[in-house]
């Protein structure tokens, strides 16, 4: 494994040995920004996160009640390490990179040896998308979704083929991993492993695995209930179901023919309406040239490769499904199935796509000799496209420069549309105040402080009856307590802030963001799965030795 490890580690060097220096690059997702808010509910004590308090130009957001955690879960153990925000999460985009190259190795070194193992590693690692995904769009939850992606085929493949249920146990795993890494790369990737599953089934002529497969994947939902039951119940009380039009409307995004088998184009621009866009949305030239030529050779020799044909051949027809996908052609299936309007951009199958074609394009390996694969193949794919892996304007810049000023403003704004309350009637067009507003009486506000799940204020007031109202937007969930007792709040302006009728004198205010009958629910599913799939893995492992 260590041999394994250090092989890809060289391998994906070019990929990211520009992320060494000092500093970060730009990127179009916010994924510093939450990795800060993220940092803060942590360190005030609250799991699983809700709330980011600086979303929403200061006025805060539900986004992670929404918005999938894992990813900053993983960033946040080198934060515990030490390192600051942006070298942890340049960190992850290595580890991104890193894992999947070993990860596929290992899965299609099953299939075609060692050194066909080497040659997928790198035409997955490889493909323009990926470098989209990491130094253009800053993608990181997609980025691990690669990772993802050879560990899922291979636990189900192995499970199909020996029927030991430690690969049961993986499977749901990671498909719950998957789901809260990624949600939209689960809706994406499930039906290929169901296409896989049945192509598997037919070979063998037996369907005895569908049973625990599907116990296996209600498992990984129960897993996954935390993230699942609030998106499920209160996505209807946030915006987030308007990115699914305008801009985000799938039908703006199909790429063509030339753009998917042909372009060079390289740019760090926005997708846009038909076929300008000003980013690469290729598959890559040798993610789809080696594995056809492998299959022409494989059936030209045929007498040499038995068995090797139809596997090869079927994950192929898999890859090009996903490049289907992307294509206006597809639109009816589209129109079809409702939830694929969350993908938004079709471009986005490019990922099942990549690792479909680079998991058969290792076969070409079983008709080449070692050297032409090594020394020639391997080089041509890394060449090719190791000029993508390269950042558009580099920040030499601490956490400091990063969460200050201009970009922290950026940070503040980022993604505002996406999780904004319905309870408001606007999105805020200026920066929330630190202080409370008071809209009749008046007094003072002596301290305050916002933090993850809470936010306190010491206030003074000097008249009979105050109504005051705070820069935190209202959303299910918010509680209020005035000296330790609690207090009734209702939302109030274009913002639905958060407000209070207060009595003359002194007033401790402290506001918790609470959970509600979904969030309770979910965490308390997911809690109870965690103990009962540690208890049965526990009891499977030990009936296993005896």
């Amino acid at each position: 494994m260590r041999k394994i490890l250090l092989i890809s580690l060289l391998l994906t060097l070019p990929a990211f040995s520009r992320m060494l220096m000092h500093g970060v690059y730009t990127m179009h997702d916010p994924h510093l920004f939450r990795q800060y808010e993220y940092d803060m509910c942590l360190r005030a004590g609250n799991f699983p996160c809700r709330w980011a308090p600086d979303s929403g130009k200061g006025y805060g957001e539900p986004l992670f009640n929404f918005y999938t955690q894992a990813p900053y879960m993983f960033t946040s153990v080198f934060r515990l390490l030490g390192f600051q925000i942006i070298d942890s999460v340049k960190i992850m985009f290595i580890v991104s990179l890193v894992l999947s190259a070993v990860a596929m190795f290992w899965v299609a070194s099953s299939y075609w040896g060692l050194w066909g193992g080497l040659l997928s590693a790198a035409v997955y690692t490889y493909a323009p998308y990926r470098a989209v995904d990491v130094w253009v769009r800053g993608a990181l939850p997609e980025s691990l979704a690669f990772v993802l992606y050879p560990l899922l085929f291979y636990w189900l493949d192995r499970f199909i083929d020996s029927g030991l249920r430690r690969y049961l146990w993986a499977l749901s795993l990671g498909l719950a991993v998957l789901i809260t890494t990624h949600n939209l790369s689960f809706l994406m990737f499930v039906p290929f492993l169901g296409i896989w599953w049945i192509y598997k089934a037919f070979v063998r002529r037996t369907v005895s695995s569908m049973l625990p497969l599907s116990l296996s994947g209600l498992f990984a939902l129960l897993l996954s209930a935390y993230y699942l039951l609030p998106v499920i119940f209160e996505s209807r009380l946030v915006t987030v179901t308007d990115t699914v039009s305008g801009y985000y409307d799938f039908r703006a995004h199909f790429i063509t023919l030339r753009q998917i088998f042909l372009s060079r184009y390289w740019g760090y621009g926005a997708s846009l309406w038909g076929t300008d866009d000003r980013l690469n949305v290729s598959v890559g030239h040798f993610q789809w040239i080696i594995p056809v030529l492998a299959i022409i050779l494989l059936v030209f020799f045929r007498r040499r490769v038995s068995g090797k044909i139809i596997p090869a051949a079927t994950m192929l027809l898999l890859g090009f499904l996903g490049l289907f996908m992307t294509h206006g052609r597809s639109a009816p299936l589209w129109e079809a199935v409702k939830p694929l309007a969350y993908v938004q951009f079709p471009w986005r199958y490019l990922a099942p796509a990549v690792f479909f074609l680079s998991l058969s394009a290792g076969s070409i390996s079983s008709v080449f000799r070692r050297k032409i694969v090594l020394l020639i193949l391997v080089p041509a794919v890394i060449l090719a496209s190791a000029p993508f892996f390269r950042p558009d304007i580099w920040r030499p810049i601490s956490d400091t420069d990063q969460f200050s000023g201009k970009l922290w403003e950026e940070g503040m704004s980022s993604s505002l549309s996406d999780f904004w309350p319905r309870s408001a009637s606007r999105l805020p067009v200026v920066f929330a105040p630190d202080q409370p507003e008071f809209i009749t009486g008046f007094g003072d506000t002596r301290s305050w402080y916002k933090a993850g799940h809470s936010a306190r204020y010491i206030m003074e007031t000097a008249t009979d009856i105050s109504i005051i109202r705070f820069p935190i937007v209202y959303f299910p969930g918010w509680s209020a307590k005035v000296n330790g007792q609690p207090w009734p709040l209702s939302p109030s302006g274009e913002l639905a802030q958060i407000s209070l009728n207060l009595s003359a004198g002194r007033h401790d205010v402290v506001f918790n963001f609470l959970d509600t009958p979904p969030r309770k629910a979910g965490n308390l599913i997911s809690l109870v799965a965690v103990l009962a799939g540690t208890y049965l893995w526990q009891k499977d492992k030990l009936s296993s030795r005896y």
